[in-house]
């Protein structure tokens, strides 16, 4: 019991060859799929790690950077502080500066000078020892300036000689009486660098130092914690391009008596954080307003004027360095940016590393790795299309082929690789074979039937009768299913006709064989066994042709002549009415209800006497299929106009028709009461005519207990013959 069921199992587990070649493709497509998604995927894993580590290098680089700006500037604010020592410590103790002589010995080296530029004529090898003094006309007594000041030249000295990033050391006098500057500088060169006619314009132009008014910034007033300073960027008037200084006040006995300050080029800071090599980042020193003070990518070179912030960064905004977090990682939507600190002065470092050069990093990096993996899934690509060439594309072919082979009429090797022909041919041969078989075989099976017919005589009359009950059909209904018509008879007839055939032929067997038995002397064994098989053999023709016989009776009157159809105009609602006149009497014997509405004017140019049998014929069949013990039975039938079709609905509250019936109620010779007078032909004939000489549609709906409903939806200009399909 069990081996059906297995069997049916495997046949439905079984994949068609398409289906087959289908799974194929899908897989070699999901594997490529695969491979390009595992190295995009490795892409991006390999991206996401080169930014993270590029943007830790370039932090550490700059926090390196960070540490050599504070060393430069830890030197200028200990060279600050040396100066303002040395001139503070000879107000507040002047047994300690130079004495007398040291003036006299100055004034004897400097003879000749220039009143404003007593210095100017000290020979080359003191100038670069010394410095330079400038004087406004009518000065005061400044010989204890010039004392004080000669206390500091030793650390002015030292601290030029040793760093070379300084470049000017400088003292002024509270009441711009003197200045004094370091290196020395000719009163020609300031003149001219000043572009002014006299020294005292040109102190003036000193004293105004780019704009930014040292003496100014480190008043008492403006710094009354006598706090180191810092100058804003400004053009040096020495012809040294753009200069930030750092200032300290001088005090003697809280009198506020001068500054000193030392100058430092923004070439020199921009050389600072650009040795560091920064490939994927930005270095920039700015202040709290918004200027640069240094830019690793040489921003400030050539330039004579300060230079903002947004010129340089632009992930930040100005200030908000100084509001960030000390040395900590920010993330904007455009990059990455740091703000170093930069102690004792009103400037933080700030690293920016944006997407764009992070991109085009990544890229430059993962390149090798994006042709490696690219070369490798064209090499597997080839792999597996060679391997799909060769092998699994001819195999499945072959299965196609051996599949598709049952269907074709004749049968044409493919195109497929030399080695994979014999398998081809192999499956054609085969299925040559099979059909030479099966030639042979109806062959024997139509000479079989023929001897058959020959000795079966009321068979074969019995056919002619099915034949001319067949044109009978054609010339009463002209139905479009006379071809299922005839297939259901033929199918109806098929199993008594095929079982007097197989016993015929059994029966001439026997005979053969009995002539044989006679030609050596009959045995009473052989006469017995011959006379029992030739009578169940009697029995068996005799009922099955009985069996025919009946069903080609029962088929006689299913004919109806269409050849009187006549196509004209008419309304809708007088089909109806005189359909209502002749049904009622019979309808009203068993007890039916019949209710109709109609619209007026539903005028149609089609065919009444057909559309008349439709109705008929559903009628009866309510009659005799709808209703069993209702009390109360009525088929309503209405009809009205949609979308320029006319539509009639033929509704009962009966029984209902079974779900699994549904399906079938048009198919000729179905039939719920098959041996109760019902032939099954009744909806097979509405179906025909309403899709074929009406040229409409019908439907039903139904459920068990609730009714049925058949929808009919006709043209109101019903299709001429040719029109007809």
């Amino acid at each position: 019991m069990s081996e059906p069921n297995d069997l049916n199992r495997t046949e439905s587990e079984q994949l068609s060859s398409k289906a087959l070649i289908r799974r194929y493709r899908a897989i070699i497509s999901g594997a490529l799929l695969l491979i390009i998604f595992l190295t995009l995927g490795n892409t991006l894993y390999l991206s996401s790690q080169i930014r993270t580590q590029v943007v830790t290098e370039q932090y550490h680089q700059g926090l390196q950077s960070m540490l050599a700006l504070n060393k430069t500037i830890s030197v200028s604010l200990n060279h600050v502080d040396s100066m303002r020592n040395a001139l503070e410590t000879a107000y507040n103790y002047p047994e300690l500066i130079p004495s007398q002589s040291a003036l006299d010995f100055i004034d004897q080296k400097a003879q000749g000078s220039l009143p404003n530029a007593p210095w100017q004529e000290f020979p080359v090898d003191i100038q670069q020892t010394v410095g330079q003094l400038y004087v406004r006309s009518n000065p005061r007594d400044y010989s204890f300036d010039i004392k004080a000041l000669l206390t500091m030249l030793p650390e002015v000295t030292s601290t030029h000689q040793q760093h070379d990033d300084f470049q000017w050391s400088y003292y002024y006098d509270a009441n711009q009486v003197i200045t004094y500057i370091y290196p020395w500088l000719s009163a020609i060169d300031i003149l001219a660098a000043t572009q002014s006619n006299n020294m005292d314009d040109a102190l003036n132009v000193i004293y105004e130092a780019g704009g930014t008014f040292p003496l100014e910034l480190i008043n008492p007033k403006a710094n009354p914690s006598k706090e180191k300073v810092w100058t804003t960027p400004y053009m040096d008037a020495g012809g040294k391009g753009m200069m930030i200084s750092l200032l300290a006040p001088i005090y003697h006995q809280e009198k506020f008596i001068g500054a000193v300050g030392t100058d430092i080029t923004l070439k020199v800071l921009d050389k600072i954080i650009a040795d560091r090599t920064l490939e994927h980042a930005r270095l920039a020193i700015i202040d709290e307003n918004g200027l640069v003070i240094g830019d690793s990518a040489g921003t400030l070179q050539d330039k004579s004027e300060s230079v903002v912030q947004d010129s340089v960064l632009s992930l930040i905004s100005v200030g908000e360095a100084h509001n960030s977090e000390l040395s900590q990682i920010l993330t904007t939507p455009q990059g990455y940016w740091v703000s170093y600190p930069l102690p004792h002065t009103p400037w933080r470092l700030v690293l920016e590393i944006t997407n764009t050069q992070l991109r085009s990093h990544i890229v430059s990096t993962i390149l090798p790795n994006l042709v490696m993996a690219t070369a490798f899934t064209l090499l597997l690509l080839c792999v597996v299309l060679y391997q799909h060439w060769q092998f699994s594309q001819p195999a499945l072919r072959l299965a196609q082929f051996v599949d598709e082979l049952p269907h074709k009429t004749k049968i044409t090797l493919p195109n497929v690789p030399s080695r994979w022909r014999y398998w081809f041919q192999r499956a054609a041969n085969t299925e040559r074979d099979r059909r030479t078989y099966l030639e042979t075989t109806e062959k024997q099976t139509y000479e079989l039937e023929q001897r058959v017919d020959e000795r079966t005589q009321e068979l074969k009359d019995a056919m002619e009768v099915l034949e001319a009950t067949q044109e009978e059909l054609i010339r009463s209904e002209k139905l479009s299913g006379l071809g299922s018509l005839v297939a259901g008879v033929a199918h109806e007839l098929n199993t008594p006709i095929g079982n007097a055939i197989v016993v015929a032929s059994s029966l001439k067997e026997c005979n053969d064989r009995f002539v044989e038995s006679t030609r050596e002397g009959l045995r009473r064994s052989v006469l017995d066994e011959y006379i029992e098989q030739s009578s169940e053999s009697a029995d068996s023709i005799e009922h099955n042709l009985r069996r025919a016989g009946e069903l080609i009776s029962s088929f006689k009157q299913v004919a109806v002549d269409q050849s009187s159809y006549q196509r004209r105009a008419f309304d809708l609602s007088e089909i109806l009415h005189e359909l209502r006149i002749t049904m009622s009497p019979n309808l009203t014997l068993n007890g039916i209800t019949l209710k109709d509405k109609c619209e007026t004017n539903i005028y149609m140019n089609s065919y009444p006497g057909p559309l008349t049998q439709v109705l008929m014929n559903l009628l009866s069949n309510a009659l005799v299929h709808a209703f069993s013990d209702q009390e109360h039975k009525i088929i309503h039938i209405e009809g009205f106009l949609q979308d320029q079709q006319a539509m009639l609905t033929i509704t009962d509250n009966g029984q209902g028709i079974d779900k699994e019936h549904l399906n079938k109620i048009f198919d000729p010779f179905f039939t719920t009461r098959l041996g109760q007078g019902g032939s099954g032909l009744g909806l097979n004939i509405v179906y025909n005519l309403v899709t074929g000489l009406l040229g409409g549609d019908i439907s039903v709906k139904s459920e068990i207990g609730h009714g049925t409903c058949f929808v009919l939806q006709l043209p109101l200009n019903a299709p001429i013959e040719e029109e007809k399909t």
